[in-house]
């Protein structure tokens, strides 16, 4: 549940991005393209732990 709520609040959060650069810089706005930057960024962030616990210098368990 949490990765999907988390992909749902990725793609908002995108699209707003999204809408609001495109205004910043007077481009057109494409929900398609933001659409697919926000939810690439957002898997990203789901690999991103897995990354970094692979490459950790302290076990887990002592930690706890």
């Amino acid at each position: 549940m949490r990765y999907v709520m988390t992909l749902i609040w990725g793609v908002i959060l995108g699209q707003v991005m999204g809408f609001l650069a495109g205004a910043l810089t007077h481009t057109d706005y494409s929900p398609m393209s933001s659409l697919i930057y926000s939810a690439i960024f957002v898997l990203l962030l789901f690999i991103l732990p897995v990354i970094m616990k692979h490459f950790a210098t302290t076990d887990q368990t002592e930690t706890k």
